[in-house]
Formats: structure tokens, C-alpha cells, sequence
């Protein structure tokens, strides 16, 4: 039933698919015709009209070509939708140059440029818009008792009972546990049990089930190929989750090496050249922006700092940062001269403070020259806060993913901070929580919100000094 099902949602996708680019090329032409005011009863657009129409209809097959082989007619029910959205995009860029080269070949085509351009933002924004509803629309559905997907267990580990809890907690997506197959019942699994491993043909063979989940352990790994070759004759879609599985506390990511496929216990975004490159370009255009800016604030507070205390106006201090390697971080000097102590951290109120450190400590001030930092290289506008090299070693023994940090630059502020994770009077272990969450799910829109935090927000935080 849900085969037929996804069937027809895959056909409700096409139709929709095709609507979409049909009015995306009305959009398109409506306004491109308006902006380039061109006339429709010269003779150029008339010889023109022909081919035009046959670009049209070459842009709705192309369009759903691309969204098949972009894989975007299947099940999305357990993605995110961020991810189907990236799929059409993806789809929609390849359409683009694909047809951008087209023209440029034949040189037929009159004012298209911005026809296009139009087409593609239109589609991508209708495309992702209907998606976004039918997931809506899906969901409630599901929640209701309708669509539903009807999968086993097989075998017990220490898995079983967070999925069966998950499944229970999510009744958007649809899905029910009819029961499960072990070697014998279990008290502490609240689920049907269906009888041992001998069972599974013959209970298939008068139940229909959507997918089998084998959780395999040591005691019956040597018969998951039985259990699958079982499945597969049934036509049984099939998932394997590892016992292993529930020892580790982050996501798995599944990937290939060569032809292996490889458990990842992590995935850090900003491992991606792409992403780097978007982090990076950004550190370079704003810190330039924010040095133009605060440079006469910089200025005003240098000349205080040097006349009411003794010692230099730049404090410079080596931390640990990205790979673990050591750099030198510049802030204004906030504290008398030679009061640094090297097993204490900054806290409020400290009383090491000098009367203008205090000051530009409650708002951030003297962590400006961190701008050059950015500039340099070797910190990022958003990111984990570094230690020095003394606190890096007290924590990498008692803090278990401490190091973890070190994944990516360190930054002039962060998820932490925006959270009021700020000074040695906050917890350690939670400062990393935060930090972690950063790394394993950066996207550039939260660097930007990050970034707004700290000016509407984080500047002010009651942990502030």
C-alpha cells in the first residue's frame, strides 16, 4: 500500500513540478517583457516566437529530468527539509547552465538573459513553497492515523528501545511498529512480539509490511544475512541499526571509502572547501568593514588605556586555535600591568581590573583588535572561544570532547556567548555543549544570526565584563 502510495505522490509531484515551471515561465515572460519593454508585434520577436515556445516546453522537460535524476521523487518523509530544498536548487543551477550554454552556442535566442534568471528564482522559491506545505499537509495527515508505514523489528540491542521511543514521540511521520522478532520476548519492550527469527516468512507471507528494521548484536549477527536474503524475497525495504549504535552520543554519518562504506562518528560542515570558503570570504569583508568602522572608537580608547595606566595598550596573549595550533590573540589590555595570572581566568568584577578596563569589558570593547585577528587568518568572526595553551591541558583531562573545539578557527564570539556562556564564572562542560552544537550544525544564516545575538544581545549579557 505505501508503494502505491509513493507512486502516487511521485505522480502528484510531477504534475506539480510541471505547473511550476509553466508559471514560472509566465512570471518570466510577463516580466522581463515589462523591465526590457519589448514589443511584441516586431518582426525579430515573431520569428522568435516559434522557438521560444520551443524553449519553454525544453525548460519543463529539462526541469523534470533534472528533479529525477536530483533524486527528488522519492521518499523524503524522515529528511529534513533543507535538504530537499538544496536537491531542487542544485537541479535548477544545472538547468541554468545547461541552457546559458545552449544559447551561447547558437546565438538564436533575442533577450533571454534576464527571462531566465527570472524562471529559475521563480521555480526554485514555488517549488521549495509547495513542498514546504505538502510536508505540512503530509505530516497532519499522518498524525491523524492516515499514510501510515508499517515496519518489524527484528532483534534486540541497545537501540531498540530509544527507536521504538522515537517512533513513538514523532507520529507526523507516519510510521507504526507492528511488533518485533527476538529469540524470545522481552518485558521491557512494549511492543507485540511475533516470534523468533523462523517466523519472519510466514508471518509476511499474510501481513503486508513496509520495512524491516534488523537491530543486530553479537548474539545475532550470524544470521542477519538469513533475516535480509528474508526480507529481499518479500520485497521488504530494509535498515540495519548496529548495536554499537547506542554507545555513541553524536549523529552517525554514513559515507564511502572508495568502495567501503564508512561509519563517520561526525560530520563537521566547515570541513567543506565550499563552506570554508564562504566562512572565510565573509571573516575578511566584515572584519575590514568593522576595522573602518570602530577605528576611531579603537583610537579613543588606546589613547585612554595609555593615559590612565601603566604598560602597553595591546594585551598579547598565545592561545590554542584551528588544528590545535598556537597564535597570538590581541586585545585592548583591561588589566594593570603584569597581573595576569596564568591558572586564573577572567571573571566579573575582577579585581585586577583597571577603572577604563572595566569599562570596556562590560561591553566587549576590548576584544576589538580581534578584528585583525580575523583579518589575519587565524580566528573567525563566529566560533568557539580559545583557552591558552595552560587551560587547554587542565580541560582536555577533565572534559571529555573539549578538544573537539579545535575542529574549526576559534571566534571573536559564539553560540555560547549569544547564550550567556560568558567568563570563568560560567560552567565549562555547558560552554562546550554549545560549542559543539556549532560545529556539527554551522550553516552561513547561523553565523549571521549568531552575529546579530552578539550586537542586539550578547554585549549585554548578564555574564558580561
Amino acid at each position: 500500500m505505501i508503494k502505491q502510495n509513493q507512486r502516487k505522490f511521485n505522480t502528484i509531484h510531477v504534475f506539480v513540478d510541471a505547473l511550476s515551471a509553466i508559471l514560472s515561465i509566465i512570471i518570466a515572460l510577463f516580466i522581463s517583457i515589462n523591465i526590457q519593454k519589448i514589443d511584441l508585434s516586431s518582426t525579430h520577436i515573431k520569428n522568435d516566437g516559434f522557438v521560444l515556445i520551443i524553449l519553454s516546453l525544453g525548460l519543463v522537460l529539462l526541469h523534470l529530468m533534472l528533479y529525477a535524476l536530483y533524486d527528488l521523487y522519492r521518499s523524503y518523509r524522515t529528511t529534513r527539509l533543507r535538504y530537499e530544498a538544496i536537491n531542487i536548487i542544485k537541479a535548477n543551477i544545472t538547468a541554468f547552465f545547461i541552457l546559458e550554454l545552449i544559447l551561447l552556442i547558437t546565438e538564436s535566442i533575442y533577450q533571454l538573459q534576464l527571462f531566465l534568471i527570472i524562471f529559475f528564482l521563480s521555480d526554485t522559491m514555488i517549488t521549495i513553497a509547495y513542498r514546504f506545505f505538502l510536508r505540512k499537509i503530509l505530516r497532519y495527515l499522518r498524525s491523524k492515523g492516515y499514510n501510515k508505514k508499517y515496519i518489524v523489528i527484528v532483534g534486540i540491542n541497545n537501540c531498540t528501545e530509544k527507536f521504538i521511543e522515537n517512533i513513538k514521540k514523532n507520529p507526523d511521520l507516519g510510521y507504526e511498529i507492528a511488533g518485533y522478532f527476538s529469540e524470545k520476548p522481552l518485558s521491557s519492550i512494549k511492543k507485540p512480539f511475533l516470534g523468533s527469527y523462523k517466523a519472519l516468512s510466514r508471518y509476511f507471507e499474510s501481513n503486508t509490511i513496509d520495512e524491516a528494521v534488523l537491530m543486530t548484536s553479537d548474539n545475532n549477527e550470524k544470521i542477519l544475512l538469513t533475516v535480509y536474503n528474508i526480507c529481499e524475497r518479500f520485497g521488504i525495504k530494509t535498515s540495519i541499526i548496529p548495536n554499537i549504535f547506542g554507545s555513541f552520543s553524536s549523529r552517525i554519518y554514513i559515507s564511502n571509502f572508495g568502495s567501503v562504506p564508512v561509519m563517520s562518528l561526525r560530520n563537521v560542515p566547515l570541513d567543506n572547501r565550499f563552506n570554508a570558503f564562504i566562512k572565510r570570504l565573509c571573516d575578511i569583508v566584515i572584519s575590514i568593514i568593522g576595522i573602518i568602522i570602530t577605528s576611531p572608537l579603537m583610537l579613543g580608547v588606546a589613547i585612554a588605556i595609555k593615559v590612565t595606566s601603566k604598560g602597553k595598550v595591546i594585551f598579547k596573549q598565545e592561545r590554542i586555535g584551528y588544528n590545535r595550533k598556537r597564535f597570538v590573540m590581541y586585545k585592548f589590555r583591561s588589566m594593570k600591568e603584569n597581573s595576569e595570572i596564568l591558572d586564573k581566568m577572567t571573571e566579573k568584577d575582577d579585581e585586577r581590573c583597571t577603572r577604563v578596563g572595566k569599562f570596556i569589558r562590560r561591553f566587549s570593547i576590548d576584544e576589538l583588535p580581534q578584528l585583525f585577528n580575523v583579518l589575519i587568518g587565524n580566528m573567525s568572526l563566529i566560533g568557539p572561544r580559545p583557552e591558552t595553551p595552560f587551560f587547554v591541558r587542565k580541560f582536555q583531562k577533565s572534559i571529555p570532547q573539549y578538544m573537539l573545539k579545535h575542529y574549526v578557527k576559534p571566534g571573536m564570539t559564539g553560540w555560547a556567548q549569544v547564550n550567556d556562556l560568558r567568563g570563568g564564572n560560567t560552567s565549562i562542560e555547558e560552554r562546550i555543549k554549545y560549542d559543539m552544537y556549532y560545529i556539527d550544525n554551522w550553516t552561513f544564516m547561523f553565523d549571521i544570526k549568531i552575529l546579530f545575538m552578539t550586537i542586539t544581545k550578547g554585549i549585554f549579557s548578564k555574564n558580561g565584563f
